[in-house]
């Protein structure tokens, strides 16, 4: 078999590990941001839980203080979710960055199993 080739094979298997470790940590890093809102999501659904018990009134809701949560809670989910957006743009670019590196490895997987053919048919003749 030729060298250059198997080496060739060596490096695209390198860089396509490399593309699809990258495609992976991104992957990771969306669901993170994912749990976070669906944290945030809920964290809101139980508050509204305790307010039912409680005939739909306390004193953190007749304070005010209620309604700045409730509005933290949406800053924090617009932000998450802008972070999330921008995250799955990168994630698209990554997966075409890995699709281009699995095909030149198999562009050179098929030219090595196209050499170790003709070297058999060579010995074979020989």
């Amino acid at each position: 078999m030729d060298k250059r080739l198997l080496a060739l094979q060596n490096l695209t298997g390198m860089v396509l590990d490399a593309e699809r470790m990258k495609l992976q940590q991104l992957s990771l890093a969306e669901r993170k941001l994912d749990d976070q809102i669906r944290e945030l999501d809920s964290e809101s659904r139980k508050r509204a839980v305790q307010l039912l018990a409680k005939g739909g009134t306390d004193s953190a809701l007749l304070a005010g203080a209620d309604m700045r949560w409730q509005n933290w809670v949406q800053q924090q989910k617009r932000k998450l979710n802008t972070r999330r957006a921008a995250l799955l743009a990168k994630y698209e670019e990554q997966r075409q960055d890995a699709q281009k590196a699995f095909g030149k490895a198999e562009a050179v997987r098929k030219l090595l199993e196209q050499s170790a053919e003709e070297m058999r048919l060579k010995s074979g003749r020989a």
